[in-house]
């Protein structure tokens, strides 16, 4: 009874703690340098889960970055050009993104077999990549685009981005939640059903009367939507948009990340992954330089062989440990 009661608050417990501390977390420790890093963990905290989605949806998709750099590009061209504030800077990007990734689903996504369409979305991502170190008129090729730090105001509050990296912090917290939560959502409802039931088995799904392209297009424009706006948000955080920002290297990124954390869970396992490499990648970017794919390399062959599933195989193997622990405590008080 005390471990069915431990368990089964457990969850909510460990939610709660994490939410407090990672609130109050800038206001305690005032290092701006672990903050750009948590900041961008939380850029490829979005960039994992809208990778898990389409992963989770039967597809693997190596072009994901390539909706990175057109959220990204396109929130700097309305900065720039139009004058738009950054809250709508960062929709108008997403929204681009997610009607790109429509259009082109609902040709690629016909392509029947994950290697077809890993390949049409790796070409996908390389032709973005050409597209804007050429298209000097509009992107300004290698040169890139800078972007001026916002400045908001609120009531008699005027809140200057360029002086504190503390909005950046709170803006990109606030998406992570809000979009972990849509993405928790919909995989506890009869959409994320669907879409693990077309993944494990499409053929028996499609006699079922599901239509399968219906619902990869769906998931595919959703994370292409979260990814844009991941984009548009790290252009905004590091003032400038370029080709080699959003290289398709990326995507493997996302991958490794997603293998580390576990696809067990939409949210907890790519967030997990994002945090680990984009943490251990800053380190030894400063103190291993080049080493870094090696390193994530044998990682993930590691995580392969001895956690299959990744890290959130904990959230099942710990309950049993504390099981057992219990266990031998009342063992040894009856001897």
């Amino acid at each position: 009874m005390e471990f069915a009661k431990i368990k089964s608050k457990l969850p909510l417990i460990l939610l709660i703690a994490f939410i407090i501390i990672v609130i109050a977390f800038p206001l305690v420790i005032r290092d701006r340098f672990v903050l750009s890093i948590l900041i961008e963990c939380g850029v490829y905290c979005l960039f994992a889960m809208g990778f898990a989605a389409v992963f989770r949806s039967g597809q693997l998709s190596l072009g994901q970055a390539g909706f990175m750099a057109i959220g990204g590009y396109v929130a700097a061209l309305v900065a720039t050009k139009a004058g738009f504030p950054i809250w709508l800077a960062l929709v108008v990007g997403g929204l681009t993104a997610a009607l790109i990734a429509f259009l082109v689903g609902i040709v690629v996504l016909r392509i029947t077999g994950i290697f077809y369409f890993s390949i049409a979305t790796l070409a996908l991502g390389e032709i973005i990549t050409i597209i804007a170190k050429n298209w000097d008129s509009v992107t300004s090729g290698m040169t890139g685009i800078a972007v001026s730090a916002p400045v908001v105001t609120i009531g008699d509050t005027v809140i200057n981005f360029a002086t504190t990296k503390l909005p950046y912090y709170y803006i990109v917290l606030a998406l992570v939640i809000l979009f972990a939560l849509v993405f928790w959502r919909i995989d506890r409802s009869r959409l994320g059903r669907i879409v693990r039931s077309t993944a494990f088995s499409p053929i028996l799904s499609e006699h079922l009367g599901m239509h399968l392209m219906k619902y990869r297009v769906i998931m595919f424009t959703l994370a292409a939507f979260v990814t844009g706006i991941a984009g548009a948000f790290y252009v905004y955080y590091l003032s400038w948009v370029g080709p080699p920002l959003f290289a398709g290297g990326q995507s493997m990124g996302a991958l490794m990340m997603c293998v580390i954390g576990g696809m067990l869970s939409p949210v907890a396992g790519p967030c997990i992954g994002a945090i680990i490499l984009t943490y251990s990648g800053t380190l030894m970017q400063i103190h291993l330089e080049g080493l870094r794919p090696l390193v994530f390399g044998v990682m993930v062959i590691l995580f392969l062989f001895v956690m299959p599933n990744g890290l959130v195989e904990l959230q099942v193997k710990f309950p049993l440990w504390i099981k057992g622990l219990f266990k031998n405590k009342s063992a040894v008080a009856k001897q």
